[in-house]
Protein backbone atom coordinates (compact mmCIF):
# COMPACT_ATOMS: atom_id res chain seq x y z
CA UNK A 1 0.00 0.00 0.00
CA UNK A 2 1.42 3.49 -0.69
CA UNK A 3 1.49 6.89 1.17
CA UNK A 4 1.64 5.05 4.77
CA UNK A 5 2.00 7.16 7.80
CA UNK A 6 5.17 7.05 9.12
CA UNK A 7 5.91 4.13 11.85
CA UNK A 8 6.65 5.54 15.60
CA UNK A 9 8.39 2.74 17.42
CA UNK A 10 7.35 4.40 20.40
CA UNK A 11 3.74 3.57 19.22
CA UNK A 12 4.13 -0.19 20.32
CA UNK A 13 6.51 -0.14 22.79
CA UNK A 14 3.72 2.67 25.20
CA UNK A 15 1.15 0.04 24.29
CA UNK A 16 2.43 -2.98 25.24
CA UNK A 17 4.48 -1.25 28.36
CA UNK A 18 0.92 -0.27 29.71
CA UNK A 19 -0.42 -3.62 29.20
CA UNK A 20 1.69 -5.07 31.68
CA UNK A 21 0.84 -8.46 32.34
CA UNK A 22 -2.32 -8.55 30.60
CA UNK A 23 -0.62 -9.74 27.94
CA UNK A 24 0.60 -12.84 29.54
CA UNK A 25 -3.58 -13.94 29.73
CA UNK A 26 -4.47 -12.76 26.42
CA UNK A 27 -5.15 -15.89 24.76
CA UNK A 28 -6.30 -17.27 27.76
CA UNK A 29 -8.98 -14.96 29.08
CA UNK A 30 -11.60 -15.60 26.41
CA UNK A 31 -12.78 -17.83 24.02
CA UNK A 32 -10.93 -16.15 20.59
CA UNK A 33 -8.16 -16.17 22.68
CA UNK A 34 -8.87 -19.83 22.66
CA UNK A 35 -9.50 -20.41 19.22
CA UNK A 36 -6.36 -17.81 18.36
CA UNK A 37 -4.03 -20.14 20.59
CA UNK A 38 -5.26 -23.48 19.28
CA UNK A 39 -4.27 -22.60 15.36
CA UNK A 40 -1.04 -20.85 16.40
CA UNK A 41 0.32 -23.88 17.89
CA UNK A 42 -1.13 -26.19 15.36
CA UNK A 43 1.03 -24.24 12.55
CA UNK A 44 3.93 -23.99 15.02
CA UNK A 45 3.85 -27.69 15.83
CA UNK A 46 4.53 -28.56 11.86
CA UNK A 47 7.27 -26.13 11.12
CA UNK A 48 9.57 -25.81 14.47
CA UNK A 49 11.29 -28.72 14.54
CA UNK A 50 13.59 -30.54 17.56
CA UNK A 51 16.44 -29.20 15.58
CA UNK A 52 15.50 -25.55 15.13
CA UNK A 53 16.99 -22.52 15.73
CA UNK A 54 14.17 -19.85 16.60
CA UNK A 55 13.49 -16.04 16.45
CA UNK A 56 10.46 -14.66 18.08
CA UNK A 57 9.85 -11.46 17.22
CA UNK A 58 7.58 -9.35 19.06
CA UNK A 59 6.99 -12.35 21.73
CA UNK A 60 5.85 -10.01 24.29
CA UNK A 61 5.10 -11.88 27.66
CA UNK A 62 5.97 -15.32 26.60
CA UNK A 63 2.20 -16.74 26.18
CA UNK A 64 3.67 -18.79 23.12
CA UNK A 65 7.39 -18.66 24.24
CA UNK A 66 6.67 -21.00 27.04
CA UNK A 67 5.29 -23.36 24.31
CA UNK A 68 8.28 -22.42 21.71
CA UNK A 69 11.11 -23.47 23.99
CA UNK A 70 9.58 -26.79 24.14
CA UNK A 71 9.34 -27.74 20.66
CA UNK A 72 12.07 -25.55 19.34
CA UNK A 73 15.84 -26.63 19.85
CA UNK A 74 17.00 -23.19 20.95
CA UNK A 75 14.87 -20.41 20.88
CA UNK A 76 15.65 -16.55 21.21
CA UNK A 77 13.07 -14.34 22.29
CA UNK A 78 12.69 -10.59 21.15
CA UNK A 79 10.19 -7.85 21.89
CA UNK A 80 10.28 -4.21 21.16
CA UNK A 81 8.84 -3.48 24.88
CA UNK A 82 11.15 -3.55 27.50
CA UNK A 83 8.63 -4.03 29.84
CA UNK A 84 7.26 -7.23 27.72
CA UNK A 85 10.50 -8.62 27.70
CA UNK A 86 11.10 -7.91 32.02
CA UNK A 87 7.51 -10.06 31.88
CA UNK A 88 8.33 -12.82 29.67
CA UNK A 89 11.40 -13.57 31.34
CA UNK A 90 10.45 -13.88 34.98
CA UNK A 91 7.64 -16.31 33.22
CA UNK A 92 9.84 -18.08 31.74
CA UNK A 93 12.19 -18.25 35.47
CA UNK A 94 8.50 -19.35 37.43
CA UNK A 95 8.25 -21.92 34.69
CA UNK A 96 11.65 -22.98 35.01
CA UNK A 97 12.12 -22.42 31.54
CA UNK A 98 14.25 -19.33 30.76
CA UNK A 99 17.62 -21.56 31.48
CA UNK A 100 16.28 -23.54 28.02
CA UNK A 101 16.60 -19.85 26.11
CA UNK A 102 19.12 -18.76 24.49
CA UNK A 103 18.71 -15.07 24.74
CA UNK A 104 16.15 -12.46 25.51
CA UNK A 105 16.71 -9.69 22.91
CA UNK A 106 14.78 -6.07 22.82
CA UNK A 107 14.13 -5.68 18.93
CA UNK A 108 12.79 -3.83 16.55
CA UNK A 109 11.62 -5.94 13.78
CA UNK A 110 12.22 -2.80 11.19
CA UNK A 111 15.89 -2.88 11.82
CA UNK A 112 17.55 -5.81 12.96
CA UNK A 113 21.07 -4.83 12.25
CA UNK A 114 22.22 -6.42 15.42
CA UNK A 115 21.49 -10.15 13.80
CA UNK A 116 23.55 -12.15 11.48
CA UNK A 117 22.35 -13.08 7.98
CA UNK A 118 21.08 -16.28 7.74
CA UNK A 119 21.08 -17.56 10.80
CA UNK A 120 17.70 -18.80 12.36
CA UNK A 121 15.79 -21.81 10.65
CA UNK A 122 12.74 -20.29 11.78
CA UNK A 123 11.54 -16.99 11.99
CA UNK A 124 8.36 -16.13 14.12
CA UNK A 125 6.43 -12.72 13.93
CA UNK A 126 2.51 -13.34 14.86
CA UNK A 127 -0.02 -11.02 17.11
CA UNK A 128 0.18 -8.18 14.95
CA UNK A 129 3.71 -6.70 15.67
CA UNK A 130 3.90 -6.27 11.95
CA UNK A 131 0.65 -4.08 12.10
CA UNK A 132 2.49 -1.15 14.33
CA UNK A 133 4.93 -0.57 11.41
CA UNK A 134 3.13 1.53 8.64
CA UNK A 135 5.68 2.54 6.21
CA UNK A 136 8.27 -0.06 7.50
CA UNK A 137 6.49 -3.18 6.82
CA UNK A 138 8.11 -4.07 3.71
CA UNK A 139 11.53 -3.33 5.39
CA UNK A 140 10.39 -5.81 8.39
CA UNK A 141 9.28 -8.45 6.03
CA UNK A 142 12.68 -7.67 4.21
CA UNK A 143 14.70 -7.84 7.62
CA UNK A 144 13.00 -11.37 8.90
CA UNK A 145 13.84 -13.16 5.46
CA UNK A 146 17.25 -11.71 5.78
CA UNK A 147 17.86 -13.14 9.10
CA UNK A 148 16.62 -16.67 8.19
CA UNK A 149 18.64 -19.50 7.15
CA UNK A 150 18.36 -20.25 3.10
CA UNK A 151 15.20 -22.76 2.79
CA UNK A 152 14.38 -21.88 6.63
CA UNK A 153 10.36 -20.76 7.50
CA UNK A 154 9.62 -17.45 8.31
CA UNK A 155 5.80 -17.73 10.03
CA UNK A 156 3.98 -13.76 10.00
CA UNK A 157 1.22 -13.39 11.91
CA UNK A 158 -1.04 -10.15 11.62
CA UNK A 159 -4.67 -8.34 12.25
CA UNK A 160 -7.57 -9.01 10.35
CA UNK A 161 -8.71 -6.11 9.06
CA UNK A 162 -12.65 -8.03 7.95
CA UNK A 163 -12.68 -9.99 11.34
CA UNK A 164 -12.07 -6.85 13.47
CA UNK A 165 -14.56 -4.40 11.74
CA UNK A 166 -17.88 -7.28 12.00
CA UNK A 167 -16.29 -8.27 16.17
CA UNK A 168 -16.16 -4.40 16.73
CA UNK A 169 -18.81 -2.92 14.86
CA UNK A 170 -20.68 -1.18 17.47
CA UNK A 171 -17.41 0.75 18.70
CA UNK A 172 -16.80 1.21 14.93
CA UNK A 173 -20.63 2.95 15.19
CA UNK A 174 -19.70 5.29 18.29
CA UNK A 175 -16.34 6.33 16.24
CA UNK A 176 -18.04 7.35 13.53
CA UNK A 177 -20.45 9.86 15.42
CA UNK A 178 -16.86 10.76 16.67
CA UNK A 179 -14.64 11.21 13.74
CA UNK A 180 -17.53 11.38 10.87
CA UNK A 181 -18.55 9.33 8.08
CA UNK A 182 -15.22 10.30 5.89
CA UNK A 183 -13.17 8.57 8.70
CA UNK A 184 -14.84 5.31 8.71
CA UNK A 185 -14.75 5.13 4.90
CA UNK A 186 -11.25 5.24 5.80
CA UNK A 187 -11.23 3.19 8.23
CA UNK A 188 -12.81 0.34 5.90
CA UNK A 189 -11.02 0.74 3.31
CA UNK A 190 -7.62 1.29 4.10
CA UNK A 191 -7.54 -0.61 7.43
CA UNK A 192 -5.72 1.90 9.40
CA UNK A 193 -5.85 3.96 12.55
CA UNK A 194 -3.79 6.64 12.98
CA UNK A 195 -3.41 9.92 14.09
CA UNK A 196 -4.37 12.13 10.99
CA UNK A 197 -7.42 9.89 9.65
CA UNK A 198 -8.58 8.01 12.49
CA UNK A 199 -7.81 9.76 16.11
CA UNK A 200 -8.43 7.14 18.44
CA UNK A 201 -8.44 8.28 21.92
CA UNK A 202 -6.11 5.29 22.83
CA UNK A 203 -3.47 6.34 20.60
CA UNK A 204 -3.65 2.57 19.43
CA UNK A 205 -2.40 3.09 15.56
CA UNK A 206 -2.05 -0.26 13.45
CA UNK A 207 -2.42 -1.27 9.96
CA UNK A 208 -5.09 -3.61 10.39
CA UNK A 209 -4.89 -5.87 6.89
CA UNK A 210 -6.55 -7.89 4.46
CA UNK A 211 -4.18 -10.87 2.77
CA UNK A 212 -4.07 -9.25 -0.33
CA UNK A 213 -1.94 -6.51 1.99
CA UNK A 214 0.14 -9.22 2.98
CA UNK A 215 0.45 -10.57 -0.85
CA UNK A 216 2.05 -7.21 -1.92
CA UNK A 217 4.94 -7.78 1.21
CA UNK A 218 5.81 -10.89 0.09
CA UNK A 219 5.79 -10.13 -3.76
CA UNK A 220 8.97 -10.12 -5.21
CA UNK A 221 10.60 -11.71 -2.28
CA UNK A 222 12.73 -14.93 -2.45
CA UNK A 223 10.31 -16.76 -1.36
CA UNK A 224 7.76 -20.16 -1.46
CA UNK A 225 4.80 -19.44 0.16
CA UNK A 226 3.87 -23.16 1.85
CA UNK A 227 0.68 -22.28 3.54
CA UNK A 228 -1.69 -19.39 4.29
CA UNK A 229 -4.56 -19.59 7.64
CA UNK A 230 -7.09 -17.76 9.20
CA UNK A 231 -7.27 -17.95 12.81
CA UNK A 232 -9.75 -16.92 14.73
CA UNK A 233 -13.24 -17.66 12.61
CA UNK A 234 -15.50 -19.02 14.78
CA UNK A 235 -15.14 -15.23 17.13
CA UNK A 236 -17.19 -13.68 14.68
CA UNK A 237 -20.30 -16.08 16.42
CA UNK A 238 -19.37 -13.56 19.34
CA UNK A 239 -18.17 -14.23 22.79
CA UNK A 240 -21.37 -14.89 24.34
CA UNK A 241 -22.21 -17.93 21.61
CA UNK A 242 -18.84 -19.20 22.03
CA UNK A 243 -18.91 -19.16 25.79
CA UNK A 244 -22.02 -21.24 25.43
CA UNK A 245 -20.50 -23.50 23.00
CA UNK A 246 -17.67 -23.91 25.78
CA UNK A 247 -19.93 -25.27 28.13
CA UNK A 248 -20.68 -28.10 26.04
CA UNK A 249 -17.58 -30.36 25.97
CA UNK A 250 -18.19 -32.01 22.96
CA UNK A 251 -19.09 -29.24 20.95
CA UNK A 252 -16.34 -27.25 21.84
CA UNK A 253 -14.07 -30.03 21.06
CA UNK A 254 -15.39 -30.30 17.78
CA UNK A 255 -15.65 -26.67 16.96
CA UNK A 256 -11.92 -26.22 18.03
CA UNK A 257 -10.90 -29.13 15.62
CA UNK A 258 -13.07 -27.33 12.84
CA UNK A 259 -11.58 -23.87 13.29
CA UNK A 260 -8.07 -25.69 12.55
CA UNK A 261 -9.37 -27.62 9.49
CA UNK A 262 -11.31 -24.22 8.47
CA UNK A 263 -8.19 -22.23 8.98
CA UNK A 264 -6.84 -23.89 6.01
CA UNK A 265 -9.49 -22.92 3.66
CA UNK A 266 -8.83 -20.41 1.05
CA UNK A 267 -12.19 -18.80 1.38
CA UNK A 268 -11.73 -17.94 4.99
CA UNK A 269 -8.54 -16.10 4.97
CA UNK A 270 -9.69 -12.75 5.16
CA UNK A 271 -12.70 -14.05 8.21
CA UNK A 272 -10.50 -14.59 10.92
CA UNK A 273 -9.31 -12.68 13.64
CA UNK A 274 -5.65 -13.14 12.47
CA UNK A 275 -4.11 -14.13 8.98
CA UNK A 276 -1.21 -16.26 8.67
CA UNK A 277 1.07 -16.66 6.29
CA UNK A 278 4.24 -19.22 6.40
CA UNK A 279 6.89 -18.66 3.54
CA UNK A 280 9.74 -20.94 2.79
CA UNK A 281 13.36 -18.48 1.97
CA UNK A 282 14.77 -20.08 -1.22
Amino acid sequence: MKNLPRFDSSVPKNWYDSLGEKEWTRLLRDRLGELLFHVHMDVFRYYVKKESLVLELGAGAGIFSKELVTIAGTLVVSDISEGQLAINKLKMAELGLEGHIKDFLLLDITDLKDLDSNQYDVVICVGGALNYTFDKERRAITEMLRVAKPGGIVIVGVISLLNSLMRFLPAVAEEKKQFGIDATKWLMETGIQDAEHYPVDNRHYVHMMKSNDLDALFEGQNIEVMEKRAAGLFSMAGEEALDQAKADKELWELILSKEVEFSKNPACLDCGANVIYVVRKK
